[in-house]
């Protein structure tokens, strides 16, 4: 989380309150119950006048360029993202693409395909590079699962919407991871506005996925850890000074293991380290 609008919660009070005072928002100084009270009612209401006038910014890395191609679909966020016209992907290595958990749970051979297909891929746009291609015209063999990264800034009506639609099971696992993160970093800086907010099926009792509520205990476990575990870090974010940055793993909760007999097979076939873990890594900076 790059930055956030420190008091948001009591400025979108003060302004809803003012609607129906004869006072102005800057003269009006509402009181906790009345916060809460008021973001409870307004996303009852759906009030997305008083929702956008709380912001945020994320910068988010070591993402898949599929991942960024469902998340710009976002219009209400403005987003900025690596160009590939402009940066040289380094290909010497095996850490430049993502490699989705459900390939690694396949087995060795299933990565190893996989990975080849990758490390080919690499090479052509290498060698197009040597040739004098502009990366530009290059990047064109760049595989889809390529890493990239990206800043997006939406208001609280967005960031709600979104991990409203993504956190459910039929939304893509990177995209759902994602949306979980941005919670957590929400939980943290703005418990009340994120309060009581996730998947569909908890938000509203409705089921919007394919899963047709087969999945809504997962959901719910997951959602329930993300609420937990954000009431403690936020107690610890309190305790922080203005500037520095509270640092999260959340590997255990949002993330994949990869199994290291999995991993051994790969690296002794291909006889390079890699890494098939997917690591979630929040970090927010107190204002």
């Amino acid at each position: 989380m790059l930055d956030y609008l420190e008091d948001s919660e009591m400025v979108m009070t003060a302004g809803a309150l003012a609607t129906r005072s004869n006072k102005v928002a800057a003269d009006i100084s509402p009181t906790d119950k009345q916060i809460r009270n008021m973001i409870k009612w307004t996303k009852e209401m759906k009030l997305s006048s008083v929702l956008d006038f709380s912001y945020y910014i994320f910068s988010f890395e070591n993402v898949s360029r599929s991942f960024t191609h469902q998340w710009v679909r976002y219009r209400m966020a403005a987003h900025m993202q690596q160009s590939l016209r402009y940066v040289r992907i380094n290909t010497s290595n095996l850490d430049w693409f993502v490699v989705p958990p459900t390939i690694t749970e396949a087995g060795a051979e299933a990565v190893i395909k996989y990975i080849r297909n990758q490390i080919r891929s690499g090479r052509a746009y290498l060698e197009l590079l040597l040739r004098g291609i502009p990366p530009e015209d290059a990047r064109y063999a760049l595989p889809i699962g390529v890493k990239t990264h990206l800043s997006s800034a939406f208001n609280a009506e967005e960031m709600i919407h979104i991990i409203y639609q993504r956190t459910c099971f039929d939304a893509q696992w990177e995209i759902r991871t994602v949306a979980y993160a941005i919670l957590f970093a929400g939980l943290i800086v703005h418990p009340r506005t994120f309060n009581k907010v996730g998947p569909s099926c908890i938000y509203e009792g409705v089921c919007r996925g394919v899963g047709k509520w087969r999945c809504k205990d997962d959901a719910k476990k997951i959602w329930r850890d993300v609420v937990k575990t954000a009431e403690k870090a936020r107690s610890e974010f309190s305790r922080i000074e203005k500037g520095q940055i509270l640092k999260l793993d959340l590997t255990d909760i949002l993330g994949y293991r990869a199994p290291k007999k999995v991993v051994e097979e790969v690296e002794k076939e291909l006889s390079m380290p890699i890494n098939l873990d997917i690591n979630v890594l929040l970090e927010v900076r107190k204002k």
